[in-house]
């Protein structure tokens, strides 16, 4: 077992204290095609939020319902509700 490292917001480094089996992880992440694992960030959509800065605070986009994540050339393209709002009206 492995302990994952983590940086918060004032550059503390902090052990996260749930332990994790980081070779099952790595496993899944060196066998997988970009897309099986854009099918899997689509599946968890719903626990990921994208904090975005806007004048003075930062708004918390939850994913577009629709079409969450895509691949766009190499990359991982994760669309917010907010993205597209003005096609959506």
């Amino acid at each position: 077992m492995y302990y994952i490292y983590t940086i918060n917001m004032k550059n503390t480094i902090m052990k996260n204290t749930n332990k994790i089996n980081f070779d099952k992880v790595l496993n899944f992440y060196q066998t997988s095609t970009p897309e099986e694992i854009c099918q899997l960030l689509n599946m968890i959509s719903d626990r990921i939020m994208v904090p975005v800065q806007k004048d003075g605070f930062v708004d918390c986009q939850e994913l577009d319902k629709e079409v969450p994540v895509v691949m766009n050339g190499p990359f991982y393209q994760i669309n917010t509700e907010e993205l597209y709002i003005n096609e959506k009206q």
